[in-house]
């Protein structure tokens, strides 16, 4: 696998803002010094074998921002908006429909990354668009959150609604999948509640609707748990999750863990 400069070209950018010239000059020396890639001249068409590019990412993180899954999003996040709105893919973002819009959203994963199997797969599903990536070379907070976040970026971009991501499978393995929501949870648009007081209204519809047990289950599964794991953290058996979750989805009108996941961010229960 190797990565697109447009990646590091991005990188340049947002350190020279924050830190300086000279930060990134002397950043750039050091990685250059220890990988033969980043010696030659790295433009928006060069491609960077995956080892050095992931050395050079794991350096910067932990030179200039805390190495942490809030920092990647955040990251992913101004990385996506410069990217659209002043650098090379400002293109993106002109004259589509929404529907065609997420239809585009894969072709990210064919500009960034080459020589490679993986793929990324976005429908849009009601108020909510699904992000599923699959066949990763391996699992890196490069890939799986800073993606996120730059996707979740794409999206807000694009629409005025603020973006909420809800993590259906993911944090290890080789495949991940995401929702982006695109509504706010229900009775945010009553200004005179505070976030407190939305989440416990809807927390006490939730316990109206289903049973102490059934919503552990719920968030669980919202949280891309199996159900072999939700047994396993909950002490029941398997057979006993299938009958929860199968009545869970029943009483609150869905056929699926996406569903579960969506009717849960609806009331913001589940988000980033």
């Amino acid at each position: 696998m190797k990565i697109c400069g447009i990646s590091i070209l991005t990188r340049k950018t947002l350190v020279t803002r924050q830190f300086g010239a000279e930060a990134w000059s002397s950043f750039y020396r050091d990685v250059a010094a220890s990988h033969p890639s980043f010696r030659s001249f790295v433009t928006g068409d060069t491609f960077i074998p995956l080892p050095a590019y992931l050395a050079f990412h794991d350096q910067l993180m932990h030179k200039f921002f805390r190495n942490d899954e809030g920092s990647h999003l955040k990251l992913g996040r101004e990385s996506s908006r410069w990217a659209l709105t002043e650098g090379p893919l400002k293109p993106f973002l002109q004259g589509r429909q929404l529907g065609g819009f997420v239809d585009t959203l894969p072709q990210f994963h064919q500009i960034y990354f080459d020589e490679t199997t993986t793929r990324s797969e976005a429908q849009l599903t009601g108020s909510s668009v699904e992000f599923k990536v699959v066949e990763l070379p391996q699992w890196h907070p490069y890939f799986e959150h800073l993606v996120v976040g730059y996707i979740a970026e794409v999206l807000e971009m694009f629409c005025a609604n603020p973006i909420r991501t809800v993590r259906l499978r993911g944090g290890a393995g080789r495949d991940y999948h995401y929702l982006f929501h695109g509504t706010p949870p229900e009775g945010a648009t009553h200004a005179s509640r505070s976030a407190l007081e939305v989440r416990e209204l809807a927390a006490k519809e939730a316990m109206q609707r289903l049973s102490n047990r059934e919503v552990e289950v719920l968030l669980l599964v919202a949280h891309g748990n199996t159900n072999e794991e939700i047994g396993d953290k909950l002490g029941i058996s398997r057979k006993t999750v299938q009958h929860h979750v199968a009545r869970s989805y029943r009483k609150i009108g869905v056929s699926g863990r996406v569903g579960a996941a969506v009717w849960l961010a609806e009331r913001g229960l589940v988000g980033e």
